[in-house]
């Protein structure tokens, strides 16, 4: 064994002693991405986990001690992120940022959104970014990096191509959201994001009465909440129009059959 063991560090010397990539990062979605295009050459950590609220969050001290550890942050701009990042780039000015909303400029237009990963082909670019950076840091392993891309960005034309199909006879062309999470996914696909709540307030009784006139007219029967909100708000509103609370989570960490789910209940919640 250990004669083995001597010829493989001769012959493969990187192979035995090579350290994966310590990747932060914000939202399990992308961590699973991420995870994936990296696959054994990273490690992958999201700082909020599945069920928490990133509206609401706040590093704990011992992530803010793993980032100093971290070779590479994923900044997507989500609302804790915005009032971390200046901290978290004092405490520790030598981890390397990739900002990618910044990456895609130009092509991100909704304000108070950073829900970009519900655009399939959006998530492809960020992806295309995280593989440049990967190959820079670690050039060693870049035909690994390329390889991972290319299956995800195989898999994202397939997903995108898929949603295409089942949303493309979809009447009304809208949908009912609490939070308005979904911007991204609707642009891409040709929909309207009605949202109850705007910039974290909820309307009031006249702005809300004109919303339920409108989801009335469009034969809405769902109102979508993800699970990091309360939905008794959401409740109200599904009984004025006579549907139902349909739970949808842009955070869920399984990206490709998540989308699927979230193409399925979009498509079956209209009356016209």
């Amino acid at each position: 064994m250990k004669q083995w063991f001597l010829l493989l560090s001769l012959l493969f010397p990187g192979l035995l002693f090579a350290k994966p990539l310590s990747l932060m990062l914000s939202v399990p979605p992308l961590q699973t991405l991420a995870q994936q295009l990296g696959g054994d050459w990273v490690q992958v950590q999201s700082l909020v986990r599945p069920g928490e609220n990133p509206h609401s969050y706040e590093p704990t001290p011992k992530q803010i001690a793993a980032l100093a550890r971290a070779d590479l942050y994923l900044y997507l701009g989500i609302p804790f992120e915005q009032a971390w990042i200046q901290r978290i780039r004092a405490a520790h000015p030598h981890l390397r940022v990739l900002d990618l909303p910044s990456l895609l400029q130009g092509r991100l237009h909704r304000a108070f959104d950073p829900h970009i990963w519900t655009d399939p082909q959006l998530t492809k670019q960020m992806l295309q970014a995280l593989r440049d950076t990967l190959i820079s840091l670690d050039p060693q392993h870049r035909g690994e990096y390329e390889a991972g891309y290319r299956r995800l960005a195989q898999a994202l034309d397939q997903l995108d191509q898929e949603i295409q199909a089942q949303l493309q006879d979809r009447s009304p062309r809208a949908f009912l959201v609490f939070h308005p999470a979904w911007g991204y996914f609707a642009q891409r696909y040709g929909l309207t994001q009605l949202a109850i709540e705007r910039e974290g307030k909820e309307p009031g009784p006249r702005a809300l009465a004109d919303l339920i006139d409108q989801a009335r007219r469009l034969g809405l029967r769902a109102v979508f909440v993800q699970p990091q909100f309360n939905p008794k708000a959401a409740a109200q509103i599904a009984r004025a129009i006579g549907g139902r609370v349909v739970p949808l989570d842009p955070l869920a960490p399984d990206y490709f059959e998540n989308l699927r789910r979230v193409a399925r209940a979009i498509a079956q919640s209209a009356n016209p």
